[in-house]
């Protein structure tokens, strides 16, 4: 974080002075970069806190609404960097190239080490951040091609046309990043889970014979829960134990489903609701 701030300053002076658009959007995606870390950091602390009274399932969720934050700011940097972008592809003013390039060499040995480090994360949280600096990793690769091409050629226009490439790249990730949360927060299905597969060996295990109600969701990327009434025969409750433990592991080590509450319902429990039931009594 501390990395990123100095290149943030770095690339605000150096854009003033070189009229580079590219650094100057560049640090502006910089300063979210910042936030992201920020917003990141602060998320990973909160949601390691121990659950409460208040919150029963602890804090999970707060990786999601960084990552939800996350998503959002990229977007609204991709519309600032598009907006600027269209200004110079209309009129491209003069670039200087050694102080844009000297800067963007500077910024591109920083982000690649911090993009290195936060590389290979599952949780959405730090992908949030992960993507935050790749995207600010790719535009000072991009600021240097721009710098090369303008020194060699004189074409200002490569500068806001590089902006605008960077800006696509970006949003795409970005739009993954916040339909990923989203599901989430809609406790959506994960999408590493088939349902119908999983129910069937739910069914194949001895002794459930149907089972309804079932829901899966996740509380945050890598913890997922599941509630689900089970149709069994009239067995002891150290029966429905076995059960239990067998449908837990299987839950666990094949679908990583942590968090489970089952509930046991006899057949002839069923039949005989569904036989004395105020339609049949009428």
């Amino acid at each position: 974080m501390v990395l990123t701030s100095g290149i943030l300053f770095a690339e605000i002076l150096g854009g003033i002075i070189s009229n580079s658009l590219a650094l100057i959007t560049d640090a502006a995606h910089v300063f979210m970069d910042v936030l992201a870390l920020g917003l990141s950091l602060s998320a990973l602390t909160i949601a390691c806190r121990p659950f409460d009274d208040k919150a029963t399932f602890g804090y999970h969720r707060a990786e999601i609404f960084a990552a939800l934050i996350n998503a959002l700011l990229l977007i609204i940097v991709v519309i600032f960097i598009s907006l600027e972008a269209y200004k110079r592809l209309i009129s491209p003013p003069e670039v200087k190239t050694y102080e844009m390039l000297l800067v963007a060499c500077i910024g591109l040995v920083v982000n690649l080490f911090v993009t290195l480090t936060l590389r290979g994360h599952h949780d959405l949280n730090i992908r949030g951040a992960y993507l935050h600096v790749l995207g600010d990793t790719l535009s000072s690769f991009a600021v240097i091609i721009g710098g090369i091409l303008i020194f060699f050629t004189g074409y200002y226009i490569v500068d806001p046309v590089l902006s605008v490439i960077i800006s696509f790249i970006i949003i795409i990730n970005s739009i993954r990043l916040l339909k990923d949360s989203v599901d989430i927060l809609m406790e959506r299905t994960p999408k590493h889970i088939d349902l119908e597969k999983l129910k069937k060996e739910i069914l194949d295990v001895k002794g459930v014979h149907g089972i309804h109600d079932l829901h899966v969701w996740s509380l945050c990327s890598n913890v997922h829960a599941l509630n689900a009434h089970l149709i069994v025969d009239r067995i002891s409750v150290k029966d429905t134990e076995k059960i239990t433990y067998k449908i837990n592991s299987l839950l666990f080590d094949d679908y990583n489903i942590s968090h489970t509450t089952l509930q046991f319902e006899c057949s002839d429990c069923q039949v005989a609701r569904m036989e004395d039931s105020p339609k049949d009594r009428r």
